[in-house]
């Protein structure tokens, strides 16, 4: 997620923001409640923020995972489902990509994966 800083145009500030609250959101619903395509939304996005509008909606769900992970007892099979995750290994391997661990291991060392 990137932090401080706000985008110039309104659409991408609103779709920053609702994907802060609710990474569970498609691309598609992104777009169709932004009232703009989904190849406008992508392109705008990339220009405003740098980054792909994909890999911020999978940071930001990535995160809600990794602080299910060491607030609660969750499942993580549960915990990638809630993370719209269709399978758990799909999960686990988006997961050790961007944190550099397992969620297991991150469950039990979270002061280090922070």
């Amino acid at each position: 997620m990137v932090a401080g800083f706000l985008p110039k145009d309104f659409r991408i500030q609103k779709v920053v923001q609702v994907l802060n609250e609710n990474p569970s959101l498609t691309v598609p619903e992104l777009a169709h409640g932004c009232a703009i395509s989904i190849s406008r939304l992508s392109h705008l996005f990339k220009d405003e923020l740098g980054i792909n509008v994909k890999h911020y909606r999978k940071d930001c769900r990535l995160q809600v995972a990794a602080a299910l992970l060491v607030s609660t007892s969750m499942p993580i099979k549960e915990i990638a489902y809630t993370a719209r995750y269709r399978h758990s290994s799909s999960f686990a391997r988006a997961f050790k990509t961007h944190f550099g661990m397992s969620p297991a291991r991150f469950r039990r060392k979270p002061k280090q994966a922070a």
